[in-house]
C-alpha cells in the first residue's frame, strides 16, 4: 500500500476525496455544501500549484534586497551583483513543474469538477 501511495500520489489523493465525499453524503449532510467545499478546496489547491510553478521558475532571480547598512568590511566582502548574462539564462529556462504541482492539479481539477457536479444536482 506504501508502494501505491509513493507511486501513484494524484490517484491516491482522488480516491481519499472521493471517499470522504460519500462518507460525508451518508452521514447526511447536504450536497450543496459539500460540492461548495470541494469547489474551494479544488480553487485552494489550484493556486498551491501555481505557486509551486512560480517557485521553481526563478523568478527572483538577480534581485538582492538591503535594508542594513553595511560596514566597510562587510561591503568589500559581499557577493556581487551576477552578470545580466547569467540572470537571463536562468530565468529564460523552460517551466518546471514538480511533483506538487502535479499533485495539486489533479486533485484540484478533480475536486472543482465534483463540486460543480454535486452542486448541480442538489436538491
Amino acid at each position: 500500500m506504501n508502494d501505491l501511495i509513493k507511486q501513484k500520489p494524484a490517484t491516491m489523493g482522488i480516491a481519499l476525496a472521493a471517499i470522504i465525499n460519500l462518507v460525508t453524503i451518508v452521514i447526511g449532510l447536504p450536497m450543496m455544501g459539500i460540492g461548495n467545499i470541494d469547489f474551494l478546496v479544488g480553487l485552494f489547491l489550484l493556486v498551491l500549484a501555481s505557486i509551486f510553478i512560480v517557485g521553481s521558475g526563478h523568478l527572483f532571480t538577480g534581485w538582492r534586497f538591503s535594508f542594513r547598512k553595511k560596514s566597510d568590511l562587510e561591503a568589500e566582502n559581499a557577493p556581487k551583483h551576477p552578470a545580466a548574462k547569467d540572470v537571463a539564462s536562468i530565468k529564460n529556462q523552460p517551466i518546471k513543474v514538480n511533483k506538487y504541482a502535479h499533485f495539486c492539479l489533479r486533485v484540484g481539477v478533480f475536486l472543482i469538477v465534483l463540486g460543480i457536479v454535486l452542486t448541480s444536482i442538489a436538491p
